[in-house]
């Protein structure tokens, strides 16, 4: 299907990451104030899977300097060694392996970072990090070149315009910063960064780099993220069709470009093209666009984000050949019926993005070697990111996060993650909620949430036998959105009115995406609406959103309430 993937220290202490060519796409994340994101309310009251385990944990040699350097042999790679090098080994340097590495370091655990491409992976090098930059510029543009909203504000700008390599240099300057600071972090907490690609060879051994060079790890966490996913019959030249990695790069700023796939990552390059003068058309294989979205806040938002701008589309259609312009011929796309199969249309157009999600990097790794098989690619895990092996059995000391496990493919989901399983590893229990974990748009408006949609919702409560029920704030209703002319969204709160429980909230308009962490946190702690409508927020801001939200929602009488001190 070509419809997007949507949501398609000590000072002895040292942290290991392991990275071939990897990526992870999506939205932003990854550091120590992370750990509790999307915990459940049980996660606070660690189950201890182990007494008398301190950290370091009693069974690892205590001097940790003494490890030897290599402590392992490519002839029995089928044995698990009797002393280990590290603790701790993170394949893959994205924001999910930064992020475990850092608190792997806070638990007192000694790792090394093997790095075969760039520290940051996708998010920090070819996804969130760059594409917030350019979603930057756009939204400058659009204030910019909007008239009628700067003379309602009794502003006079003169025509604005752009420099497109000053705009890519932009882009490339932020990763370049982020990814400095991402090293230097892991350096300055004693983190090894050996060079190379990390394969499996056997229990708790990675081979890296094409030498016989062996590190053996007590635990093992497989963090290789996602690569752009590029559907047969579409031949990809990296100049006129190209994928989210090259267009990041703005080398051309085209004067039409079609769009295969209409999620987050097909509207914020939507976002950014129209913004920059370029029209756009959506090729969508699912009879309606942003088909992850809640459908209510995916209307509003095609009446927003695509029907006033330079955008057309084509929805239950399949892209079955795209060809890159070449000759002095533009791009040709072959457009069939998804459902019938029948030709339906044939686009010229100056380039073509491949939007249609992301598929996991996992090729290369050495699974074989551990009696691993991949399902569509991904590693299977358990709830605790545990892998499984071909058996249905757990591989000891091994974990996967991330969209290489294909559970929550963000990159902050990826983090969380890795944080959750350095808790184990030092023996706390904890179970990561992903209802709990948010996930944004950066449109302007922007659009957030967390949670169930409303068909998952009501198909839920009819399963589970209980009521679902609707509340609804628009921004027209904000003094601070009225204020900034920027009336244009709603906030949806979908509940269950017997008990309270937060079961998903949706958010389109002005700084959604900082606004939803309200409600996913509320969610990671099992805070009830009763509990929270209690809770004051400062006026006029745009957080008021959320606070009429939660009023306004209708629990039953039968519920006890706080009662105020």
């Amino acid at each position: 299907m070509q419809s997007s993937v949507s949501f398609s220290s000590s000072g002895s202490s040292y942290s290991a990451i392991i990275s071939g060519p990897r990526h992870c796409f999506p939205v932003a994340g990854g550091s120590l104030n992370l750990r509790f994101c999307g915990l459940r309310r049980q996660a606070f009251a660690f189950t201890s899977l182990n007494h008398h385990r301190r950290h370091p944990p009693h069974d690892l040699p205590s001097h940790r300097t003494h490890y030897n350097t290599v402590s392992a042999a490519l002839s029995d790679n089928g044995t698990p060694p009797k002393s280990f090098d590290y603790d701790l080994l993170i394949i893959g340097a994205g924001v999910g392996g930064h992020g475990a590495a850092l608190h792997a370091v806070e638990k007192g655990l000694k790792t090394a970072i093997v790095e075969g491409d760039v520290v940051g992976g996708t998010c920090v090098n070819r996804g969130c990090v760059p594409s917030k930059a350019l979603l930057a510029v756009s939204g400058r543009m659009r204030e910019l070149r909007n008239d009628h909203h700067l003379k309602s504000l009794g502003l006079q700008v003169s025509a604005a315009g752009y420099d497109r390599q000053g705009v890519a240099d932009h882009a490339n300057n932020l990763a370049s910063k982020i990814r400095g600071n991402l090293t230097n972090s892991l350096k300055a907490l004693g983190v090894d960064i050996l060079t190379g690609f990390g394969t499996i060879l056997g229990p708790q051994k990675v081979k890296v780099g094409s030498s016989n060079n062996v590190v053996t790890a007590k635990d093992i966490i497989i963090a290789t993220g996602s690569v752009p996913f590029v559907p047969k019959g579409i031949e990809v030249d990296g100049k006129t069709v190209i994928t989210s990695d090259h267009a990041l790069k703005l080398e051309t700023v085209p004067d039409w470009i079609a769009i295969v796939g209409s999620g987050y990552i097909g509207l914020e390059f939507s976002d950014v093209y129209t913004a920059l003068g370029s029209e756009v058309t959506f090729i969508e294989a699912l009879d309606q666009l942003m088909p992850g979205f809640d459908p209510e806040i995916s209307k509003l938002a095609q009446r927003v984000l695509i029907n006033p701008r330079n955008i057309d589309y084509h929805t239950g259609v399949f892209a079955t050949k795209i060809t890159p312009a070449r000759d002095g011929k533009p791009v040709t796309i072959e457009l069939i019926d998804a459902k019938t199969k029948e030709q339906k249309d044939t686009l010229e157009v100056d380039a073509a993005l491949i939007a249609t999600g992301r598929a996991p990097f996992t090729q290369g790794l050495g699974l074989e070697n551990i009696d691993v098989a991949t399902q569509r690619g991904f590693v299977p895990v358990d709830e605790r990111m545990r892998v499984i092996d071909a058996n249905g059995n757990l591989v000891p000391h091994l974990y996967c996060i991330g969209d290489a496990n294909g559970k929550m493919m963000l990159a902050h989901a990826a983090s969380a993650q890795g944080i959750s399983v350095v808790e184990q590893v030092t023996g706390r229990d904890q179970v990561l909620n992903h209802l709990s974990i948010p996930a944004a748009c950066f449109t302007h408006p922007e659009i957030s949430m967390v949670g169930l949609t409303e068909p998952q919702a009501r198909e839920k409560g009819e399963k589970e036998g209980f009521e679902v029920s609707v509340a609804k704030t628009s921004f027209k209703a904000n003094t601070k959105a009225l204020a900034e002319n920027e009336g244009e969204g709603l906030a949806k709160l979908i509940y269950r009115p017997d008990n309270g429980e937060i079961l998903g909230v949706h958010i389109f308009g002005l700084h959604a995406a900082d606004l939803i962490h309200e409600a996913s946190n509320a969610i990671a702690l099992g805070t009830r609406i009763q509990d929270i409508k209690f809770a004051v927020h400062a006026h006029p801001t745009l957080s008021e959103v959320l606070d009429e939200l939660f009023k306004s929602a209708k629990v039953s009488s039968l519920v006890k309430e706080p009662v105020a001190v």
